[in-house]
Parts: structure tokens; sequence; C-alpha cells
């Protein structure tokens, strides 16, 4: 290695640890906490806490997945004069329920959330950590879904939308979502979500591909020069995504209904058997067959690739059942070398629902539990308040070699998180780091019962 190597070697490896420093529990915190401090606080006088103190408590609740930290931390402060929220979340003043939830209900959430979602991957940007999620150089998959987090049929708020028939109608909140995934990671990243609600001056109901159109407007505001393929369902396979998809300099995967695409499937079944190209993989078990420029719509003259595919699963008899992937269109020029990697970006759709909206709805996150839902943005943001908890969790995951080692210690992940909320709830840590430090054995430490 000449010497000019090594300087750059160095000045890499620099960079990625320096990065990961700023990726910590503690200096996360500590730009969130920068970030909530300048909210504009529309509460009044009727607040004694700062936005910043109700806002980060709002978060510690989500980040322990715990409905009941409030109550612990203020009985602790009583006895011990110091509680986990200060010495973790730079909580100075702890609010109370009611009082927290009344502050946050007025805070919009677009200013409160968008600037730490765009930090935070700026963070993972600059310390290298997002190159692996690259499906092709350059390029990322950014998986886009929509979900409901909330229903009733008696609360409500004005941001709620009206589903149902008309005699058996309920409010909900539903969300369009953001991820960048990538086939074979666990972790995912979100981005900023998009609120799917009747908007300002409109009388109509908002849908999920309006949502869409909004999201990856504001998407591009946050992360003008990312290469990005959006990687969605059928319900995205119109003209006017693609065309709102194509404004915004961005690529696109999406699954195909053959029953809503019956023009692409004819002129796929019209074309001459040698213009369609066949890539046979895994000792002939994996099946690819693909064409490039083929007519999606008739009306809109709008032109795409097509690509199946579908597995050959050996039978005790001897045989092979075809076992169905799907079919996708795309506007990347499809190619052998690409084939797979395409069928594999397409197939990890799948990441957006299991490993972001079950994690969230099943395994403690609770997202679609009520905590108040408030006359303006409280159910809202505390979708938002659970999604960056998630999202830091996943980060802690990806990047921080301290919460790796804590992690290996159990079995479970749901098992590590119970035994820090009794931890916390039960014992005052000076920080973050000390109570990881305790649970990956670095540190010997007795902590005295409150």
């Amino acid at each position: 290695m000449n010497k000019l190597s090594k300087i750059i070697s160095i000045l890499y490896w620099y960079q990625v640890m320096h990065s990961k420093k700023h990726l910590s529990f503690s200096a996360i915190i500590s730009m969130i906490a920068d970030k909530f401090a300048g909210i504009e606080d529309r509460s009044g006088k009727n607040s004694s806490n700062s936005i910043a103190d109700i806002m980060l408590s709002g978060l510690a609740c989500m980040y322990f997945q715990s409905v009941s930290l409030l109550e612990f931390q203020r009985r602790m402060e009583r006895k011990e004069q110091r509680n986990n929220l200060r010495s973790m979340f730079t909580v100075q003043s702890l609010p109370s329920d009611q009082g927290m939830r009344n502050v946050i209900d007025q805070v919009d959430s677009d200013v409160a959330f968008r600037p730490i979602f765009k930090e935070l991957f700026s963070k993972l940007q600059r310390g290298k950590h997002l190159e692996q999620y690259q499906i092709f150089p350059g390029k990322y998959l950014l998986n886009v879904d929509g979900t409901q987090y909330y229903s009733s049929d008696k609360v409500s708020c004005k941001r709620c939308l009206i589903r149902g028939h008309k005699n058996n109608q309920y409010h909900c909140h539903q969300v369009l979502q953001g991820a960048i995934v990538k086939f074979g990671l666990r972790q995912v990243i979100p981005v900023m979500p998009e609120e799917i609600r009747v908007q300002d001056g409109d009388e109509k109901e908002d849908c999920e591909t309006n949502a869409f159109k909004r999201f990856l407007t504001r998407f591009r505001k946050d992360h003008d020069k990312l290469g990005i393929i959006i990687n969605a369902d059928a319900l995205y396979a119109t003209t006017p995504v693609i065309e709102t998809i194509r404004d915004h300099k961005a690529n696109y995967i999406f699954k195909i209904n053959p029953n809503n695409h019956k023009t692409l499937m004819d002129n796929v079944q019209s074309l001459d058997k040698s213009k369609i190209e066949t890539l046979s993989l895994r000792k002939n078990k994996l099946i690819i067959e693909w064409v490039n420029d083929v007519e999606l719509f008739t009306s809109t003259k709008v032109r795409t690739n097509y690509i199946a595919a579908w597995e050959l699963v050996p039978q005790k008899d001897g045989s092979n059942k075809s076992q169905y992937y799907g079919k996708w269109i795309t506007d990347l020029e499809i190619t052998s070398d690409n084939a797979k990697t395409i069928i594999d970006g397409a197939r990890a759709h799948w990441k957006i629902e299991n490993e972001c909206f079950n994690s969230l709805k099943n395994h403690g996150y609770n997202i679609e539990h009520n905590y108040g839902h408030g006359s303006e943005n409280l159910c809202y943001n505390f979708y938002n308040f659970t999604l960056l908890a998630f999202t830091i969790h996943q980060i802690h995951q990806l990047v921080d070699k301290l919460f790796q080692e804590m992690r290996e210690q159990f079995g479970r992940l749901g098992s590590l998180w119970e035994r820090i909320r009794s931890l916390v709830d039960l014992f005052f840590f000076e920080s973050m780091e000390m109570l990881w430090e305790i649970l990956s054995g670095k540190r010997d430490y007795r902590v005295p019962p409150i």
C-alpha cells in the first residue's frame, strides 16, 4: 500500500469511527433535544414544562415501550431528587401525563419530526452505514406502503378519515410509510411518513396514492440527490404515479395484478417467444423471464419493462411444482446481469410490512394503542414518536457496538427490553451507556434500590 492509499484508508476509518460517536445514544438524544427545543410552543402559559422536556418525555415513553414510564420516574424523583429521564434524555422537568398530551396535540408533526428523520439519515450517510443498502451502485430501494394505526366508531378528530359503509362507518388514522431496505439485511431505515388525511380546503377523502405524491415531493426536498427505486405493490402501477416518479428523477419496481393490467399481459403474451428473455438459476430451479419496452396502458401509451419469476420445487414423486413468485414492472432496463437483483429487490417489498409495520404493531411498540386522541395532532404525533423510537433502535442494532454486545446476552430482543424497562423503573443510572455496560457484562455494578 502506497503512502496516499494509507492516508485515504486512515481518513476513511476516522470518518467511520467519528460517525459512530455521532450515532451513539447520547449523541442522538442531544441532537433530538436541540431540534425539539426549536419548536414553537403553541400552548401559551398553560404548561410549566418546556416544549423540549415534553417532547423528549413522549419519545422516552416510546423508546422504552412503556406507557407507565413517567409515573415511575416521578416516584423516583420524589424519593431521590433524580430520575432516568433527566440522566438519559436530558428532561429537566417531568410533565404530567395530561399536560404532556395537551401540548403534543398542538405540535405540527412535520415541523417537529421531519428535521430529525432527515438528520439521522444524513448521519448514516456520512458514516458510510447506508452503502450496504445499495441495490445497484448509487441506488437504494425505498419501500412504500400504507397502513392504519387507529380506528374507532366513537372517538374522532378533524384529522380522522371516515371509512366503512353508510350504516357502518368508523373513524381512523392512516399513514403512508417509506423505508430504505435491502434484501438480506434485517434492519430497515424508516423515513418521515406522510399522513393520509383530508387536506385543508379539500372535501374529498384522501387516499394512499395521493399521499404518495406528497410524500415523494417532500422526500426529494430532503434528499434531492439520493438515487432511489420506489418499491411498491400493484396499487402504484398507474400512469399518474409513474409520471410522478419520473418527474422526481426516481425509478420504480411495482408488483402487478394481471387482472388489472390486462393490456400489459396481452402485449406480453402476444410477443414472439424469441423476444421474451429467460434466465435459469439454481440448477434450473429458479426461472426468470422478462421483456423490455412493452406498452402498459393503451390509453396513455406508457411503456415499461416486464419481469416475472417462479421456482421449480422438487416433489417426492420426482416431478417439479412451480412456486409462483410474482410479476412486476420496472423502468430499469432488465438484462441477464441484473435480472436476479431486480427480483430480489422486488421481493424485498414484504420488509416494509414485516420488519416495519409488523414490528410496530406486534413486537412491543404498540403503534395501534390509543395514547390519547386529542383534537389536532396528538394521534399522529404519537405514531411519529413510536416510529422515531423504532428508528433509533434500528440504528443501535446497525452501528452501535456496545448495544450489539448487550444484545448478544439475550436470546430474544423482547427479553432485552423487558429487562431494560424493569431496571429503568427501579434504579437510577448516570447514563444509558452505563446501563448497557452493566447488561453487556462490561461493568460490575450494584445499583442501590430506590
